[in-house]
């Protein structure tokens, strides 16, 4: 996506629309990998949509606790560079979670969703 050429748009700006972005493009990703699994009654891909999904859900957990903890910045607040870098640690801790078990919601998810994966088509 290129911002560059926008007049009057700040780097707050630049970055909310690029965290929009990113997660159209994570949820069209989940969607892809789930209806892939379903076509082709893979269950390996169904387990990864799961993990997929349960990543992401996660990560807005995160993002909703994080909003509750009051912060004290001190002399220096953060600047755009490290709010970024905190973000994109709390997705890889997010992913890594997901992959190694997590809360069980991507365990309880496949296990539904493989009982009935004749059923399921996601719909756009």
């Amino acid at each position: 996506m290129n911002l560059i050429g926008i007049k009057g748009l700040t780097s707050s700006d630049i970055s909310t629309i690029s965290k929009v972005q990113n997660d159209i493009e994570k949820t069209e990703n989940f969607k892809e990998t789930l209806n892939n699994s379903i076509k082709n009654n893979d269950d390996e891909k169904l387990k990864e949509a799961c993990i997929q999904f349960e990543s992401y859900f996660l990560n807005m957990m995160f993002k909703s606790m994080k909003k509750t903890v009051i912060s004290n910045d001190g002399i220096f607040k953060k600047s755009n560079a490290q709010k970024m870098f905190e973000e994109m640690l709390d997705e890889e801790l997010t992913k890594k979670m997901a992959k190694s078990g997590g809360i069980g919601l991507a365990n309880m998810m496949y296990k539904q969703m493989s009982k009935q994966n004749n059923i399921i088509d996601v719909k756009s």
